[in-house]
């Protein structure tokens, strides 16, 4: 195979075993897609419970991710390993779901590092900020003691 035709295998596995078949999937099970938005909502809308359903979500994103790459890599190597032309195009194809795959899980791994981030920021400002009041309490009171005498 050429390298066009390597490519346009790629681009229509990404397309037909990525795109379409999470479209498929998510229409064949829509409750039960729409069970898993409304509780992923419900927990983030809970501040305490927002850390759990990200950890969650990341967790899950990793897991993912690696289970994608080890299949690209056990596709490749069946690729290799392929002799007529229909299989290489099936197993370019296969390939090109994964790498979808890939880009969907770590699409959602830099998306709870980033709130993770957001939340590290939020809890040293609240830690300055604390600092701060307990710094003018303190003033306060000093100032106020330095009167009484």
């Amino acid at each position: 195979m050429i390298i066009s035709d390597i490519i346009k295998n790629l681009i229509i596995g990404f397309w037909r075993n990525g795109v379409i078949l999470l479209c498929k999937t998510v229409l064949e099970h829509l409750i039960l897609s729409l069970l898993i938005i409304v509780l992923i909502a419900y927990l983030c809308s809970d501040s305490e419970t927002a850390v759990y359903a990200w950890f969650l979500i990341g967790i899950f994103a990793i897991y993912s991710a690696v289970k994608a790459i080890v299949d690209i890599f056990i596709e490749t190597k069946n690729y290799i390993k392929a002799i007529n032309v229909e299989n290489k195009t099936f197993i370019l194809q296969n390939i090109g779901g994964k790498i979808f795959d890939f880009i969907l899980c770590a699409v959602g791994i830099f998306q709870t590092l980033r709130i993770f981030t957001h939340m590290s920021r939020i809890t040293k400002s609240t830690s300055s900020a604390m600092n701060v009041v307990d710094d003018v309490a303190g003033a306060i009171s000093k100032f106020l003691e330095n009167l009484k005498r």
